[in-house]
């Protein structure tokens, strides 16, 4: 007699449980709230203007996504809201070159442009004062690399405007030698700015001469 009560009961139970889940979705797809995204995450989004999520401490806060006024209107970076990474190298015979770019880790477009400061540094910490620096243009560059003629009418870029996650890049070219001074750091300052970051870039310096190439807006990912 017990196992002919347990049955039913244990059935009906189950058919509660069921129930309650078609009472929740009422033959619907459950809806899940959307989940706040990074300023890199825009492109998984229908709305690119969509806030977004930052956490601070304990009492996380939306930030508007930078629109197109804020473009027009964004002033000079703040150095606290850059970084520095090397994204490339390249190399041609003695010729040697790394690509540097600056990101803009802030909420806000910025601008950046003009060359920027560059100093050596050797193992001691101690900068190398004996290497000159040289300005060129980024076709010179491109020119002795590739063997072609560099465009004379292509002059240094004007300043561009980095939105959030956006980079600025340019290259630092050198000849190398095995009997050439050692350098272990390359120690670099956006234009307008006086904060120094350093990359770690050991290398053999020839002809006593580094070329600098002008900041350009660059697709490439850091």
């Amino acid at each position: 007699m017990f196992r002919r009560w347990l049955y039913p009961a244990v059935a009906a139970s189950w058919a509660a449980v069921l129930c309650l889940g078609c009472a929740g979705t009422h033959g619907g797809r459950v809806k899940l709230a959307a989940q706040g995204a990074a300023p890199d995450d825009v492109a998984l989004h229908g709305n690119p203007n969509a806030p977004y999520i930052v956490p601070g401490g304990e009492t996380p806060h939306l930030i508007a996504r930078a629109t197109a006024a804020d473009a027009q209107n964004a002033g000079p970076c703040d150095p606290d809201v850059l970084s520095v990474e090397e994204i490339a190298g390249d190399a041609n015979g003695a010729f040697r070159s790394v690509k540097l770019a600056f990101m803009n880790r802030g909420a806000m477009p910025c601008k950046l442009g003009g060359y920027p400061t560059v100093a050596l540094v050797d193992a001691q910490g101690v900068s190398v004062g004996s290497v000159s620096v040289e300005k060129v243009g980024t076709m010179q560059v491109l020119a002795e690399f590739q063997k072609a003629k560099a465009d004379d009418a292509m002059g240094p870029a004007p300043s561009v405007t980095l939105m959030p996650h956006a980079v600025a890049a340019f290259q630092v070219v050198w000849s190398t030698g095995l009997e050439c001074p050692r350098v272990s750091r390359i120690q670099v300052t956006a234009p307008g700015t006086r904060r120094s970051f350093s990359i770690n870039q050991p290398l053999r310096i020839c002809t006593g001469r580094i070329q600098v190439t002008e900041l350009r807006l660059d697709e490439g990912a850091v």
